[in-house]
């Protein structure tokens, strides 16, 4: 069955897609992020521009915030990569090498800057607070650098300007949405898109130039990681009260469809519902 799947990793259908000019792109936006956040530090420090994107927030309902936050979860995405690990099984492994990149730079730079999040300065009910009250290690934001290191993955999966643009926004939403859930400033979500960004143009280099070495037994491997996350992700909420049934729905969808793809290769037994 390795064999089997060492041919299939090396299928045209299979193939990694080429490098793309989209990709300096991300390096690019990265350094407009990181400018940015540097540049509201100086005004005024951690604050600045909390109260103002708390008070567009309020356009949106809370429960639609906890979703769209939710879906920065490092959990959450990686059970969603097993949507897109058939037909680009390589972006496995360059989901894992962004992951350890961010990794590095998420909990390189929390404990050394321990920056204190919103709820552990603003007195309680001055300010929207949506789940969990979290209070410290602030910057970077974790989930904003999430959902910007798996949007720079995905753009390499279409050439089309336009939607490589819209991954990117909806990127934005999720960084919003934690300065909604009021659980971040406005810096700490650019320097997290900054990090996220940053990963995924290192973690596609990588992958470009180790993409032959990746084999069989790498790829199970990795989705049984993925399969794992998603088995975890069955009871799993986030510290957000109405996400449940989302995360529910979202692993079960992605183990079904996983094993669905599996049968359909061969690599695993076929399911015969209706027999005569």
């Amino acid at each position: 069955m390795i064999k089997r799947i060492d041919n299939f990793l090396t299928s045209d259908q299979a193939r990694w897609p080429k490098r793309q000019p989209f990709d300096e792109q991300l390096l690019k936006v990265a350094l407009i992020a990181l400018a940015i956040g540097t540049l509201l530090l100086m005004i005024d420090g951690l604050s600045t521009g909390f109260d103002f994107v708390q008070m567009l927030s309020l356009m949106l309902p809370p429960i639609l915030w906890e979703h769209i936050t939710f879906m920065g979860d490092t959990l959450v995405v990686l059970t969603l990569a097993l949507l897109f690990a058939f037909r680009y099984p390589h972006l496995l492994l360059a989901l894992l090498l962004t992951a350890i990149i961010g990794t590095l730079i998420t909990h390189g730079i929390k404990p050394w800057l321990a920056t204190p999040r919103p709820p552990a300065i603003l007195e309680p009910g001055t300010f929207q607070l949506i789940g969990s009250s979290i209070s410290k290690k602030s910057m970077p934001s974790g989930h904003t650098l999430t959902a910007f290191a798996a949007a720079g993955l995905l753009t390499r999966l279409t050439a089309d300007r336009a939607l490589q643009y819209l991954i990117l926004i909806a990127a934005c939403f999720v960084g919003w949405s934690r300065v909604a859930v009021g659980v971040h400033w406005p810096a700490d979500v650019l320097m997290g898109a900054a990090g996220g960004l940053i990963s995924a143009w290192a973690g596609l280099k990588l992958c470009d130039r180790w993409q032959h070495r990746f084999r069989g037994w790498g790829y199970l491997t990795l989705l049984g990681i993925h399969g794992l996350c998603a088995i975890a992700l069955l009871g799993y909420n986030g510290g957000m009260p109405h996400t449940g049934l989302f995360s529910l729905l979202t692993g079960l969808i992605c183990l079904g469809f996983s094993f669905y793809q599996l049968s359909l290769r061969g690599f695993a037994p076929k399911i015969h519902l209706f027999r005569r």
